[in-house]
């Protein structure tokens, strides 16, 4: 079976890194990948895709103003389609849903599209968001999954548009809990002082990931914690303002942007307590990949965060301000106890819940259904 991803930029991100980590458990099955990144950038995170043997693509995806320009790609898209044989298109990028959909049914290919968050909308596009998804299902016969309860419901509630739900997965080959005295040894490597108390934020800086309250965050944690690291891990639109915030703050010294890091494994067993506090989310991949490490976690209690705390506390969850999160992050590091009950409870969920094996099985079972 040959399938074709469609991406928007290739970046460390959610939906990259999940089938990256899970191309050859695809494999194994039969399938030959390949991704068509859309975006004007390649993204960083192609070559990741090349390493995994996925046949790679760049070919940006015209506005929809440039109306001839749209129709050349998607006759360019079908060609493609038709010549080598895809038997599938998984899309995953929200711009060209409608589009990538047509086009398979157009040469007469199976499509599956996945709603990765849950992007709000607004009262004058409702009607069209709806059109989108009410065409694409019922009229080119894309199949519709939702990788979260959250996403599930939001399409569900929102727009009446009911989904497959399978839940994202993690790569347990590279996210597992660390053995004795490995959190010494890195943080000797890292030169971050055993006595430290270490948070961590991974993942792409935007407002919607809020990074610039766990920055405001630190001078109060500093009251408490004079000896403070907070590994920043990724890059964004928002990397410049956070950078500035934390000079206005003076708290740069006890902050290390790391950029974007291969090994992201090693941070997190580095520190003692991993942070998100976005907007929204589908569902975090980087909790994920946290809780499988056995990572702490205080997160915002907002959709896509607060399904992790469904069915049992695998994380705290707290109010939307950056001063609730300083006085929890304070509280959970003085008390042994509640970390190691919410790092058990989370370990169990991921190996449960988001197994690769298992939810690869039930894509797979997606692509070949009739």
């Amino acid at each position: 079976m040959k399938i074709l991803h469609i991406l928007h930029e290739l970046k460390f991100s959610g939906a990259e890194i999940m089938y990256v980590d899970a191309a050859p458990v695809f494999r194994e099955k039969g399938c030959e990948l390949s991704v068509v990144a859309t975006a004007l950038n390649l993204g960083e995170y192609a070559k990741y895709f090349e390493k995994a043997e996925y046949t790679l693509f760049h070919k940006p995806y015209p506005p929809l103003k440039n109306y001839f320009k749209r129709i050349i790609y998607y006759i360019w898209v079908i060609k493609l389609l038709k010549h080598e044989k895809y038997d599938v298109v998984h899309i995953h990028s929200n711009n060209s849903m409608w589009g990538m959909a047509l086009c398979a049914w157009v040469a007469g290919k199976r499509s599956v599209y996945t709603f990765h968050n849950v992007f709000p909308t607004h009262f004058y596009s409702y009607p069209y968001h709806i059109l989108l998804r009410l065409s694409a299902k019922h009229i080119f016969k894309c199949r519709f999954q939702s990788i979260s309860d959250s996403v599930y419901e939001h399409e569900l509630n929102l727009y009446h548009n009911k989904t497959t739900k399978i839940y994202n997965w993690y790569g347990s080959n590279r996210y597992y809990p660390p053995i004795t005295g490995e959190k010494t040894l890195i943080r000797k490597k890292l030169e971050i002082s055993k006595d430290a108390l270490v948070l961590i934020s991974v993942g792409g800086c935007s407002p919607v990931k809020r990074h610039s309250d766990i920055v405001k965050a630190l001078p109060i944690i500093l009251k408490e914690f004079p000896n403070t690291i907070y590994l920043h891990l990724g890059t964004g639109i928002s990397l410049h303002e956070e950078i500035n915030l934390a000079n206005e703050l003076k708290v740069e010294e006890h902050i290390r942007f790391e950029g974007n890091q291969t090994d992201v494994r090693e941070y997190l067993i580095a520190s003692d307590i991993y942070l998100m506090p976005s907007k929204f989310e589908g569902i975090s991949i980087t909790t994920i990949e946290a809780l499988a490490c056995m990572i702490p976690s205080v997160l915002y209690n907002v959709p896509g965060l607060r399904d992790f705390n469904k069915t049992r506390e695998c994380s705290i969850l707290v109010d939307e301000n950056f001063e609730i999160l300083a006085k929890s992050i304070v509280q959970l590091f003085k008390d042994m106890t509640k970390q190691t009950e919410i790092s058990v409870n989370g370990k169990y969920l991921v190996d449960k819940d988001y197994n690769m094996k298992t939810n690869v099985q039930k894509i797979y079972n997606l692509y070949v259904e009739k």
